[in-house]
């Protein structure tokens, strides 16, 4: 079968838009993020600092008590002003602390050493903005259209008033509040201020309130995955008497043992579907790596255009870097190589080193074999062209670890084909695909041609559904033109999808539950708290 001729890459129009740049370029980091979404809400990769859901909350209380007008711009305006004093106080103090929003042009005033400093807007997106998210999957706020945010009974107010008893007492703060063209205060005003809400320093009854909405003892059902999730890292830096890294958490889940602790096991099988679709994701981005490093690598940067299949041939011949990842991943020995295999070969091969102990009770399998997936995405990041025999390799341990429970329809996995065919969902794509390949098996070194192919495909579909959606905006890396590829000037990195559990750590570590010597007593009473919520099972 001629690959070239049966996976066609559409044709490229110039539709006049303009060259931008993008990060998900093969739309397959989509579904990772969904998967992550569903077990960790509350947080995101761009809100480091937990303390700032106790500043929003009080910002939202504060100007309901003004009487101002119940408009969304005129809440962030409001906030943005009270927000910037707030982090240059903090940097008046430390100005090494990191996790403040705007910190950068917070700096650039300061070092003017004026004795009065603006307080105009920091950035155009407030930290007001950036937490609304997670303040409102948290139950602390509640969004409410075009208008100023609402606040929960329950969680909000009193974080809210936790907050106002700190600064009611600070003069310059009810200034701040209703004296709407107060452009400047003076660097005595802010050191006083910063003194008091110092972003990595929380108030025991801030932090306790904190902690009742992010690890709640009688949890939502939507929260409990949040808690799981939570209760894992307590777990993990209790095991192993450290602070865990994202790599130990990551590990673990895709471990036999997992967590060793039925209560939050139910959570690490979800987490290992989300690195069933990250490893899918990192790999697919190494072939488009690999393959923008042999086109741009032309004597033209790849401008005049380049021979698709000469251009996958290059990068088959590269046969030292296939060879490489494999033997590293234990797949084959020093004396094998990829041009000995079939994709039977390379099939039998992974499932008699991933042969499940005990069997996948929980539609999940586990082997004892350290190939898993957090070691096949980091070697794939590293591997070259022999990226493109790691996504064949991808694809072969997600039948392995996830197909049943595809093949079975298990509601709580149902993320592995989000978005299905556009996405290369697991029933849609991967698991016919697969059954394709065990039928005919070709060369390995056929089979992770097509898979080049395919990645190309993907990225122009990619490609064009975002320019009908923008006609503005083109991400292509790429075009094709009959059987060439042409560069667009533009080089990509192969990278992973953010998972927040780094953030996740960072906010336990600021509500001092995790420290350098793992969980503290605090974060004992916690998990404790955790693992009673989840026995409990509470939904109201």
């Amino acid at each position: 079968m001629d690959i070239s001729t049966t996976l066609q890459p559409p044709q490229w129009v110039n539709s006049g838009a303009l060259i931008t740049g993008g990060l998900d370029l093969l739309g397959l980091r989509l579904p990772v993020q969904f998967i992550g979404g569903t077990l960790l809400d509350g947080v995101t990769t761009v809100t480091p600092s937990v303390r700032y859901l106790a500043f929003r909350a009080w910002l939202i209380h504060r100007y309901g008590q003004t009487g101002r007008t119940d408009n969304w711009q005129a809440f962030t305006d409001f906030a943005a002003r009270i927000e910037s004093a707030l982090v240059l106080g903090n940097l008046v103090h430390e100005p090494s602390l990191s996790g403040l929003i705007g910190s950068d042009q917070a700096l650039e005033r300061l070092a003017r050493n004026e004795p009065r400093i603006q307080i105009s807007s920091l950035v155009k997106s407030p930290a007001s903005t950036i937490y609304t998210g997670p303040s409102d999957q948290l139950g602390i706020s509640k969004t409410r259209d075009n208008a100023v945010p609402g606040l929960v009974f329950e969680r909000g107010l009193p974080l809210a008033q936790s907050v106002t008893r700190r600064l009611e007492r600070i003069p310059i703060v009810e200034r701040l509040v209703l004296q709407e063209d107060l452009a400047e205060v003076s660097i005595d005003d802010l050191r006083e201020l910063g003194a008091v809400v110092r972003i990595d320093q929380i108030p025991d009854d801030e932090r306790d309130l904190l902690l009742a909405a992010i690890v709640p003892a009688a949890p939502l059902h939507k929260e409990r995955a949040r808690i799981g999730t939570y209760a894992s890292l307590l777990a993990l830096a209790s095991k192993l008497k450290a602070q865990p890294s994202e790599s130990n958490f990551f590990d673990a889940v895709c471990s036999v043992a997992r967590f060793g602790e039925p209560l939050i096991d139910q959570v690490a099988d979800g987490w290992a579907t989300y690195c069933v679709r990250d490893a899918i994701a990192v790999t697919q981005e190494g072939v488009l790596a690999a393959v923008m490093g042999e086109i741009l690598g032309q004597p033209d940067g790849g401008l005049a255009g380049a021979d698709r299949d000469a251009v996958i041939a290059a990068l088959m011949e590269r046969v030292e870097e296939h060879d490489s990842a494999l033997r590293d991943m234990g797949i084959i020995s020093s004396g094998e190589s990829v041009t000995d295999l079939t994709f039977r070969d390379l099939e039998d091969r992974l499932l008699s080193h991933l042969s499940a102990a005990g069997g996948a009770t929980t539609g999940i399998a586990r082997w004892p074999n350290k190939l898993i997936e957090p070691l096949l995405y980091r070697r794939a990041l590293k591997s070259g062209a022999g990226a493109l025999s790691l996504a064949v390799v991808a694809w072969i341990m997600a039948s392995i670890r996830v197909g049943d429970s595809v093949r079975e329809n298990v509601l709580e996995h149902s993320g592995l084909s989000y978005q299905g065919w556009r996405r290369l969902g697991m029933r849609d794509v991967v698991l016919p695909e697969l059954e394709r390949l065990r039928r005919e098996d070709r060369p390995l070194r056929e089979v992770a041609a097509e898979m080049a192919f395919r990645t190309v495909q993907q990225h122009l579909q990619i490609t064009w559904s975002r320019l009908q959606v923008d006609l503005r905006r083109d991400v292509a890396l790429l075009t094709a033109e009959g059987n060439k590829w042409f560069a667009r000037d533009k080089g990509f990195v192969a990278g992973r999808t953010g998972s927040r559990i780094q953030q996740a750590l960072g906010w336990l570590s600021q509500l001092k539950l995790i420290d350098s010597k793992g969980i503290t007593a605090d974060g004992e009473v916690v998990l404790m708290r955790a693992y009673k919520g989840l026995a409990e099972g509470t939904e109201t």
